[in-house]
């Protein structure tokens, strides 16, 4: 494909711009060969890059889905959503997904005057509340959900998560030092501001009705989610796919989706 439009590219800038005078180009014997050729070829070159462009466009992977997963530490809902679904689906299909993880969930949170630090209530007590602040800390330093969601799924394995942080933390190849700064610095307690302003900001006048709260490309996706999440990332993908790359008509073909997909996807 490049070298078909490295080939184009010098007939089309001949024919369309012409010389750097700004006159057509006419080469010596043939005064009339733009006039007599543009016409028939111009169309046929513009055809022809556009076709490939577009052949090109559809090959490429698709855009993503967008998933946000607002989600507690010690959340049951949220252990059995992570280890039955999330971590699973996101090792066969994370090529057509954008995971953000949210650790924060129905928590509230006050300043302290004095500090300007901020104190925080947690649903499920302050063993959530530190099990947050690990599990952000470690987003924070590991980004690639690759990497920190089978950590936090290895804390979920457990009865009591905060209890296998050391030890999934090691499992993962974390800096413990590192981790532990965070953990007890005010970038910790700024991380967690981050978050509960991120939920907040997606609860708008109300709180969470229910943790895990799933969304896909900014629409909520709660219930389908919770129950079936592959099933709903799969029909996000699909529609994305559809939307990104018509066919020659100009309309929307399926393309590209994942044979994991398809095995949830109506015929």
């Amino acid at each position: 494909k490049e070298r078909l439009l490295a080939l184009a590219s010098p007939v089309f800038r001949r024919l369309c711009l012409g010389s750097r005078s700004g006159k057509p180009h006419r080469p010596e014997g043939s005064p009339s060969f733009i006039e007599k050729k543009s016409s028939t070829m111009l169309p046929v070159i513009l055809i022809g890059i556009i076709a490939l462009l577009c052949v090109q466009a559809c090959e490429e992977p698709g855009a993503k889905v967008n998933v946000e997963v607002f989600y507690e530490s010690y959340c049951p809902d949220s252990k059995r959503f992570v280890l039955e679904q999330l971590n699973s689906t996101y090792s066969e299909l994370s090529n057509i997904m954008e995971l953000q993880l949210i650790p924060y969930g129905k928590a509230s949170r006050r300043q302290v005057p004095s500090t300007k630090w901020y104190t925080f209530d947690c649903q499920h007590g302050d063993e959530e509340c530190k099990g947050n602040l690990y599990q952000a800390c470690a987003i924070q330093y590991h980004p690639d959900p690759s990497v920190h969601l089978p950590f936090i799924a290895c804390m979920f394995e457990s009865s009591s998560p905060n209890s296998a942080y050391r030890r999934c933390a090691l499992k993962s190849g974390f800096d413990l030092e590192v981790l532990a700064k965070c953990n007890t610095d005010k970038e910790g307690n700024d991380l967690m501001v981050k978050y509960a302003e991120w939920t907040e900001s997606v609860n708008a006048k109300k709180r969470l009705d229910f943790v895990p709260w799933i969304r896909m490309n900014s629409k909520d996706k709660m219930f389908s989610a919770f129950t079936e999440f592959k099933k709903t990332l799969c029909e996000e993908y699909e529609r994305l796919a559809k939307a990104t790359c018509p066919d020659a008509t100009g309309n929307p073909q399926t393309q590209d989706i994942p044979e994991a997909c398809r095995q949830v996807l109506p015929a």
